[in-house]
């Protein structure tokens, strides 16, 4: 049996309507190595499948999911779907107040079809809340369409592991890929000291961490030096720190815009909270993401 639309009294505008004083926390748009109509398919379904995860009273029926417009809401969660006039641009907005906390969050997830390739687009944000504590990590749903789509981030497959870099070929490859145009994605560089495997980070919990957000790159101590040789001596790769190369590297490149990022934390402090450094480096991707993407572009059917 359909669900009856229930309409609370709300705080907030519908999402049919623009929220203001909304600020942008995560970006993300990504191209699939896959063009078809079935790949559009799954992309929406894992969208579904993260909405009845987390929020299971706005799910709707499978015959409601067919629609080209649905609106639902509950006490504190709102869900928008719509499909643009000639069905290439599918989206699915949904928004929720915080249980303990004053903010308003929403979540916009985008399947289009642009003629020569599948793009999906994430986007998260929050209401504005002065002096109030902010902790910014990338949905779920990210993480489920790298692991189950082909997606590629100029030319280069966007995974949720890191790449080793060990020898000459691969380092060619790595500066290849820090120095392409099309690149949108942020690129972390890690290196370990000799006779050690401390990154200063867990290399697969950060890339887990920032599947569909940025690429991390782990590089021996022998070849982290051929970095700093390719890519400029100010620019290069130390032990235990991580190098983020932004989109937009070049022979112009400001330090500031792509900088070295260390654990300033002291010694004694390592072992207490292991994961701080991976969270602070997930914080400056998703910041760098807000500004790396033309989300609107995505919205935009044809």
């Amino acid at each position: 049996m359909p669900k009856t639309l229930v309409v609370p009294v709300r705080k907030t505008a519908p999402l049919s309507r623009t929220k203001p004083g909304l600020k942008h926390v995560v970006r993300s748009a990504l191209r699939s190595a896959v063009h078809s109509p079935a790949n559009r398919q799954r992309a929406q379904q894992l969208v579904w499948d993260w909405v009845g995860a987390k929020w299971p009273r706005l799910l709707p029926s499978p015959s409601e999911m067919e629609r080209g417009h649905f609106e639902y809401a509950v006490p504190g969660q709102e869900l928008l779907v719509k499909t643009s006039g000639d069905g290439s641009v599918w989206t699915l907005a949904v928004a929720y107040n915080e249980r303990r906390g004053t903010r308003t969050w929403m979540t916009r997830a985008v399947v289009a079809d642009t003629g020569d390739a599948d793009l999906i687009g994430l986007e998260t944000s929050c209401t504005d809340v002065p002096d109030a504590p902010l902790v910014v990590a990338p949905p779920r749903l990210l993480g489920s369409w790298v692991e189950r789509l082909e997606l590629e981030d100029g030319s280069v497959a966007v995974l949720g592991a890191p790449r080793e870099v060990n020898d000459k070929v691969q380092l060619a490859a790595f500066c290849k890929h820090v120095l392409s145009v099309k690149r949108r994605l942020p690129v972390i560089a890690l290196a370990n000291k000799p006779n050690s495997r401390f990154y200063g980070v867990d290399p697969r919990g950060l890339a887990e961490a920032v599947r569909g957000l940025a690429h991390v790159a782990c590089l021996t101590p022998e070849i982290a030096p051929g970095v700093a040789e390719q890519l400029g001596h100010e620019f290069g790769i130390v032990p235990g720190a991580a190098r983020i190369y932004a989109p937009g590297f070049g022979a112009n490149a400001q330090l500031r815009d792509h900088p070295l990022v260390r654990d300033s934390r002291a010694a004694g402090q390592k072992s207490e909270d292991a994961g701080a450094f991976r969270r602070l480096l997930c914080q400056k991707v998703c910041a760098l993401s807000v500004h790396a993407h033309d989300f609107e572009a995505l919205l935009q059917p044809g």
